[in-house]
């Protein structure tokens, strides 16, 4: 199945993901995070092909939800032509 909403990842979120990735790999080693990133990436196109999938960002505008993965939420804004991946956050911590 393809989408025809492009898929667009904040810098922020870039940031995040890198994060997430060092930490991975410090404490776990390459192969989890290769597992890791692939679980990212496959979480990225599950909401590009279902943007609904999430549930609505709490306190946000009405098309920002949050999808739950693992030790993450992904928050990202749903538009008409695309998805924007805006954070990706550890639940534990405060969110900013």
């Amino acid at each position: 199945m393809t989408s025809n909403i492009r898929l667009v990842i904040s810098a922020q979120a870039r940031a995040q993901i890198e994060d997430i990735g060092q930490y991975t790999l410090k404490i776990w080693g390459s192969g989890q995070r290769g597992i890791y990133d692939q679980i990212l990436d496959d979480a990225f196109h599950l909401i590009q092909q279902f943007p609904d999938i999430g549930h609505p960002a709490e306190g946000q505008p009405s098309n920002v939800r949050e999808y739950h993965l693992r030790h993450h939420v992904i928050q990202y804004r749903r538009e008409p032509e695309r998805v924007v991946i805006l954070r990706i956050v550890n639940p534990r911590r405060r969110r900013r």
